[in-house]
């Protein structure tokens, strides 16, 4: 790329070039405004110095006791102004001071000018009309001089004249101006450079280099003392980048402590199941007491193995990585059911065949899966021992319903359990805390809120009270599209 394009992009791309460019640009307007109506003045200043001098040289040649000055010294004297004829008007009488001496241009094309008349509108168009304009033509002026005792004067003068005078006026105002607008947006810029573009600067390189390297102590940065909002700025990334990296520290080392947990629960997995089939034979065990304790082992061996898997689910999922596909909720609950089915709860799946969304059939079974499980367990007798069917609860129902709201679909999962208590509800998605029940792991509900949320949906705990407990799991309708 050549040195020119080069130049040419950095001065695009930097903002302290266009900062300088802008102060210049709009001082230097400032200055253009500033200079229409002072063309205006200068025009009218132009004219009543001819009138002045036009009135002192009448007076000197009609002077009472004779003429002060000769009439070749008066010509000269109207020539070196530019006047081109004079008539005085002093106490009524027109007094003819020198005959207009107009070329054939002059006397065909005139123009009228009374000075008597504040007309300011009038006068800048008429300023801009001269000095835009071409050809020598003459300007008939009336108006009383500043110091005459009565009386106006009558004259003309040339419109070359005054053009030359005017577009040398303004060249000096817009050199003045490029010079004032120079000065003025390098001071701008230079004050503008150091509150502003150099604080912005540091922070945007700073944020470059946490970008690159966000582990990197050094890369976050000292904030100033400055109170203004630059310094607000500074100290909010500053507390960001603390922020971000204390949150990268503790993922990694629960990146390490997952990956440790993964491989303790694999190998535990299997031992527990090799233990499993151990008390399967104890169960048939003919010494009594080992058949009563044999139950209890079992059940204690499940929810070893269920920690276990639950465990593992959390710890393996991906949320990026959603398969996504047409999904039939109607069939996807009855599958759900089928794999939870209880000799002594209900299910209802009251879904409409024609329901069906744009999800990851595996994951949202998932998410069904331990919502339901959950409510099957918490209708299930309290004391399985012995195969007793002790504190049953009659008519237990677990009821899956859904509706469209608004391009989402809402599933419904409610039981007529006893509900959740208070502990387990604020802790409720939270992994490891929300569980209620001996044994749990609480990961059931987590997992589950996790599916949702990279879904983009949701799941919220609509109700749970003696009656029993509802959870609301929100999903849209259609797959967003990445750039929405």
């Amino acid at each position: 790329m050549p040195t020119s394009s080069i130049i040419a992009d950095q001065f695009r791309r930097s903002l302290s070039s266009k900062l300088l460019a802008l102060t210049i640009l709009f001082v230097f307007l400032a200055e253009i405004v500033v200079l229409i109506p002072s063309v205006s003045t200068q025009r009218l200043n132009w004219l009543n110095a001819r009138l002045e001098a036009a009135y002192l040289v009448g007076l000197a040649l009609d002077a009472p006791g004779g003429e002060m000055i000769e009439s070749e010294t008066a010509e000269q004297l109207f020539a070196t102004a530019n006047i081109l004829g004079v008539t005085l008007d002093r106490d009524g009488a027109r007094m003819l001071i020198m005959t207009p001496k107009l070329t054939e241009d002059q006397a065909r094309v005139m123009r009228f000018v009374n000075l008597n008349y504040a007309m300011p509108q009038q006068h800048v168009a008429d300023a801009w009309a001269t000095m835009l304009s071409s050809g020598d033509h003459s300007i008939r002026v009336v108006g009383k001089p500043k110091y005459a005792e009565g009386g106006d004067v009558d004259m003309f003068v040339s419109q070359a004249a005054l053009r030359r005078d005017l577009l040398e006026f303004a060249a000096n105002v817009l050199g003045l101006s490029l010079v004032i607008s120079t000065l003025t947006a390098g001071l701008v810029f230079w004050s503008l450079n150091r509150m502003i573009v150099r604080p912005v600067g540091r922070l945007t390189r700073n944020m470059k280099a946490f970008e690159r390297n966000p582990e990197d102590s050094g890369n976050v940065l000292s904030p100033s003392r400055r109170i203004d909002e630059i310094g607000v700025a500074e100290r909010s990334l500053a507390a960001l980048e603390h922020r971000t990296q204390s949150l990268l520290g503790e993922r990694r080392r629960l990146a390490a402590l997952g990956a440790g947990i993964s491989k303790i629960s694999h190998d535990l997995r299997n031992i527990l199941a090799s233990a499993q089939l151990m008390s399967d034979r104890l169960a048939k065990s003919e010494d009594p007491r080992v058949r009563k304790l044999s139950p209890r082992l079992i059940s204690s061996l499940d929810r070893a193995i269920a920690l276990s898997r639950d465990t593992l689910s959390y710890a393996r999922m991906e949320p990026a990585a959603l398969k996504i596909d047409t999904v039939r909720l109607k069939s996807l609950v009855a599958d759900v059911f089928d794999d939870t089915a209880s000799s002594s709860v209900e299910f209802v799946n009251n879904i409409d065949e024609s329901l069906q969304l744009a999800g990851d059939a595996t994951q949202l079974y998932r998410a069904l899966f331990n919502i339901v499980r959950n409510a099957a367990e918490a209708l299930a007798p309290t004391d399985a021992g012995a195969g007793a069917d002790v504190n049953l609860k009659r008519n237990a129902m677990v009821v899956v319903s859904a509706r469209r709201d608004q391009g989402r679909i809402i599933v419904e999962i409610v039981d007529n359990g006893p509900g959740i208590p208070d502990e387990a509800r604020r802790h409720l998605f939270e992994p490891f805390k929300g569980s209620f029940k001996p044994g749990g792991s609480g990961l059931g509900v987590a997992i589950a809120h996790e599916i949702a949320k990279a879904h983009g949906g949701d799941l919220r705990l609509a109700r749970s009270d003696l009656s029993g407990t509802a959870f609301e799991l929100s999903l849209p309708e259609q797959r967003p599209r990445k750039d929405q």
